[in-house]
């Protein structure tokens, strides 16, 4: 940073924090040094100020014509090493500054965006970054992340860039169909790399984190700030006197806010499920006392009442002793369900269709009367298809992972004798806000514990994170 103040002048080290004395004539300042144009003595100077000492040396002839020659008959490259000026024969002489020029850097920290909106269509981006840069840049390029799996969602390219580089992001991502489709809610992680355009210096990359609104709702999340879901997984607990209530994950693995809403029958069965409807924001299935079953469609950030729109979706299903959501066990992106017929043990798919509605049952399993728990968890394991859980009388837990047209995969021994004391396990989607499918469990004490998920399918040792949850019916 050059300066000039009452006949001084100084070149201020952004690095060092140090200012140099140089002389105070019409200056140009470089990457390390000055020139100056001495009008009197008809001199073009150049001043190394890159080790803290300022060292002077004529590099040209320049006569004073009684008007400015800055930029005109003399400048440098303000970004590299080299001067410039032109004799009086109108010859051009690059002069280079031998100063050892630096890499590509920022000149301010950069300006992130802590979080972005998605949109349709994505014609459209919100800006991610803005840079200083402190010499040109050839090309950039966005790579982005989903904080859940670590996957590279969308990656962009850029083309020269001087000075500010602000960089955008669509927000959109392709789904397995190669479709633009809006990404999920959440965190997610990113990279901005540029190349100096003088070839001098490894890459310049910015990383940041950003977290998303208005995108697919991920599991589970039903309420969160400003009426925007935040990535988070909530519970839904139902009192013995008919309120449904949402408990707001707090991302840290507890829960905090009451969203409820009463009238309900204390016999109803909720099954938190996903978007029915399109609107972005997750639904839920309740089971009414009457054996029917309705698709509420709950807007972002309200609650389960007894007036919430829905559709219905049949009756009959009292014959199922288990009511559970997978996730997407079918590949097409949407939320599917699950129930076991209480008479046989048998185990359907009803996939969720494009309308709203639920698929014809499918049998993919038999005579699961040996298992008194079953548990749609989400996606353990990265793969974004949804996978299951079952816990034996004896009280080994297993995973069925989903294997993305249907079906299970054979069962995978997790634990023995886990969880004997327990009477709900909840498949809650992330809490923990690391991106990964955790579980939810109470025990007859009432007690509230929370199995981290890892990641990788299987979960770490619990810890308690609430008591006096006895006085619920039921937590889903």
């Amino acid at each position: 940073m050059y300066w000039t103040c009452d006949g001084r002048a100084g070149v201020f080290d952004r690095t060092t924090a140090k200012s140099v004395p140089v002389p105070a004539d019409e200056a140009e300042l470089g990457d390390g040094y000055v020139v100056t144009h001495d009008k009197q003595a008809g001199k073009l100077f150049l001043t190394t100020v890159a080790d803290g000492t300022p060292v002077s040396k004529v590099v040209g002839d320049l006569p004073d014509t009684g008007a400015s020659q800055r930029d005109v008959r003399w400048t440098v490259d303000e970004s590299g090493g080299n001067a410039a000026y032109v004799d009086d024969h109108e010859r051009v002489h690059l002069v280079p500054s031998g100063v050892a020029q630096q890499p590509l850097r920022l000149l301010a920290p950069a300006e992130n965006a802590a979080s972005v909106t998605a949109r349709e269509p994505d014609t459209s981006s919100d800006t991610l970054t803005t840079l200083l840069l402190s010499k040109p840049a050839t090309d950039w390029r966005l790579t982005v992340r989903s904080k859940a799996n670590g996957s590279i969602v969308d990656m962009t390219s850029g083309h020269a860039a001087r000075g500010e580089l602000s960089v955008g992001w669509s927000r959109m991502s392709r789904d397995r169909q190669g479709l633009r489709t809006r990404l999920q809610n959440g965190a997610y992680d990113w990279t901005v790399a540029a190349n100096p355009a003088d070839g001098t210096g490894k890459p310049l990359e910015v990383r940041g984190t950003v977290q998303l609104h208005d995108g697919r709702p991920v599991r589970h999340d039903h309420v969160g700030e400003d009426g925007l879901p935040d990535g988070i997984g909530d519970l839904l607990t139902l009192s013995s006197s008919g309120d449904f209530t949402f408990r707001q994950g707090t991302g840290k693995g507890t829960f905090s806010g009451k969203w409820p809403a009463g009238g309900w029958s204390s016999k109803a069965m909720a099954v938190p499920f996903g978007d029915l409807n399109n609107d972005r924001c997750n639904d839920v299935l309740v089971r009414m006392a009457d054996g029917s079953l309705r698709g509420y469609k709950v807007p972002c950030g309200q609650t389960l009442g007894t007036s919430t729109p829905y559709k219905k979706l049949g009756t009959g299903w009292s014959a199922y002793n288990v009511l559970t959501s997978p996730g997407d066990l079918t590949g097409d992106d949407r939320p599917d369900l699950l129930a076991r017929k209480a008479s046989t043990g048998d185990v359907y798919l009803f996939a969720a269709k494009s309308d709203g509605t639920l698929a014809a049952a499918k049998k993919i399993r038999s005579a699961w009367t040996g298992y008194k728990k079953i548990v749609g968890t989400g996606d353990l394991e990265g793969d974004q298809i949804g996978d299951v859980l079952a816990q034996d009388k004896a009280g080994a837990l297993f995973r069925y992972s989903g294997r993305g047209n249907g079906l299970l995969k054979e069962r995978v021994k997790l634990f023995s004798n886990w969880g004997g004391s327990y009477n709900a396990v909840v498949g809650a989607g992330d809490v923990t806000g690391d991106g990964k499918s955790d579980l939810i469990a109470r025990d007859t004490s009432g007690n509230l514990y929370l199995h981290a998920g890892s990641g990788t399918g299987s979960f770490r040792a619990r810890t308690k994170i609430g008591t006096g949850w006895q006085g619920y019916k039921g937590i889903f």
